[in-house]
């Protein structure tokens, strides 16, 4: 049984294959606002609070987003609930923002797109303390006709905590 949150965020037109399953979702309009302002910790200067709560990234962040600047990019603030057992953040909650910073970098250069991560590459360097505000930026390497490239640093605190690298795949 899908759950209520699954149904309001995707749809399955089913078509015959599994492959064909995964390239027929339609994103459904998200009943969260897009922008809004956070009520725990406001935005760093420069910074706007994205959150949808209903998606994967709503329950993994909030997450802001920096237009502008020296190093536009994807961020957010390292909470109790990010870290692992050893009180560091967790390497997931990096790769997770990694993850999303491939796509902010490759919508900066190519506008709105659809797609899916082929692969994320990624070296941790230090770890990342809760409380921090951990950021990632990055630039792309290669925009094919239906594949993108790019690599990034993951930084807090002026300090680099992991470098990635990864593929998309655009759909669209």
């Amino acid at each position: 049984m899908i759950d209520q949150v699954a149904r309001r965020c995707i749809t399955v037109q089913r078509r015959g294959s599994a492959a064909d399953d995964i390239l027929s979702w339609t994103p459904v309009q998200l009943t969260t606002p897009v922008m809004t302002q956070s009520k725990s910790l406001p935005a760093p200067e420069g910074w706007t609070l994205q959150s949808h709560e209903e998606t994967f990234s709503g329950r993994a962040g909030p997450y802001y987003f920096r237009e502008e600047g020296p190093a536009p990019g994807v961020g957010f603030f390292a909470r109790p609930h990010h870290a692992n057992l050893g009180g560091f953040v967790h390497g997931g909650a990096l790769l997770t923002l990694a993850d999303m910073a491939l796509f902010d970098i490759c919508r900066r250069k190519i506008g709105l797109f659809r797609a899916v991560t082929v692969s994320l590459n990624s070296e941790f360097l230090r770890p990342g303390k809760v409380g921090t505000f951990i950021h990632a930026s990055g630039e792309t390497t290669a925009i094919g006709k239906s594949i993108l490239f790019a690599r990034g640093l993951v930084s807090a605190d002026d300090k680099p905590l992991m470098n990635f690298s990864g593929t998309l795949k655009r759909l669209d």
